[in-house]
């Protein structure tokens, strides 16, 4: 084999990583892929090597801002770390609003990964940050009233601040049984709703979403959720009385 055909087999071999890669990696959302977590940094490289060469793409800086968010989620421990990788996903999603002011999952992308690393920044950075998170997710809200993320993002918001920075418990629950309505795989806005229904003294509604959680049988994110929400759901549904 010539020095010729050399390098046109590696060219074709880095070709077929770059475009048979990605529709497998943008399915990662509802599956764990083989070697997950660490797999997220092979796809990064993907990504970031497609974007050199077609930076326009409005869909691989979603992507990219998703998988630094999983990075932060699920690959690494350290706070600082992950502050890092909230923060590059946040750029990433800035580049897709850049390209397209008008896409709701670029805003969304925005607004919680600007969320995720004020609440590691502490309560000084995320009183600044707020504003912005807020404006984003209303703004997908607004482009995509049937957008799940962000209605589930806007309801653990109202339910989580107090109401001196714009909290609402009853709003938060309106637009977490939003989020439900359209897709119930988001469990973490069952398990939002289900600890507010527990405060407003409703054990027998906050246990129908609990359990809806436990047996879920297409969570999305299913990695967090087997580490994260199952655990809670299945922890909060035992300080529940039997019906």
């Amino acid at each position: 084999m010539t020095i010729r055909h050399l390098f046109f087999m590696a060219w074709l071999l880095e070709f077929l990583a770059l475009t048979l890669a990605t529709p497998l990696a943008f399915a990662q959302r509802d599956s764990i892929p083989q070697g997950y977590p660490q797999s997220l940094q092979v796809e990064r490289e993907i990504l970031t090597k497609q974007l050199v060469s077609d930076p326009q793409n409005l869909k691989l800086w979603k992507r990219l801002a998703e998988v630094y968010m999983n990075i932060g989620d699920d690959l690494l421990e350290k706070e600082d770390e992950k502050i890092v990788a909230y923060g590059k996903a946040a750029t990433a999603a800035q580049q897709a609003l850049d390209i397209d002011e008008g896409d709701a999952e670029a805003h969304f992308l925005y607004a919680a990964n600007i969320g995720n690393a004020a609440k590691l920044q502490g309560l000084t950075v995320g009183a600044m940050k707020l504003p912005d998170i807020i404006k984003h997710v209303d703004w997908a809200i607004k482009l995509d009233p049937q957008h799940a993320p962000s209605l589930q993002l806007k309801g653990g918001l109202l339910a989580e601040l107090p109401w001196y920075l714009g909290g609402n418990e009853q709003l938060a629950q309106d637009y977490l049984e939003q989020a439900i309505a359209i897709d119930g795989n988001f469990t973490n806005a069952r398990i939002i709703l289900a600890k507010l229904l527990l405060k407003d003294g409703y054990p027998d509604k906050a246990r129908t979403q609990l359990q809806n959680v436990i047996q879920a049988d297409r969570p999305h994110y299913p990695f967090t959720w087997a580490r994260k929400f199952r655990p809670e759901a299945q922890r909060l549904l035992n300080t529940i009385s039997p019906p």
